[in-house]
């Protein structure tokens, strides 16, 4: 499985969730390789899952939409485990 998360630039909230995603999903034992990239990007990833904002998600591809958890806290790993694995599992 491949999950790709996503913010405005590319390089700041994404990367946060990136490193906080790899971190749940290694504690709940679910493989996935994760990636993260701009709004501007994401129709080139190909990927199962896209992980982004609300204000961004509107914004998404849509093709990716059916495909995008949306989460309320990029920072908040209690708030992004909470919709992973509802989402994941």
């Amino acid at each position: 499985m491949k999950i790709t998360c996503v913010c405005g630039m590319g390089m700041g909230s994404s990367l946060i969730a990136k490193m906080n995603i790899e971190s749940i999903l290694s504690q709940e034992g679910i493989d996935a390789e994760v990636d993260n990239c701009d709004l501007g990007s994401v129709s080139a990833q190909d990927s199962d899952w896209y992980v982004t904002t609300r204000e961004l998600a509107d914004n998404m591809p849509e093709s990716a939409k059916d495909h995008t958890i949306v989460l309320t806290d990029f920072i908040s790993v209690d708030s992004i485990r909470e919709e992973l694995v509802k989402n994941l599992k």
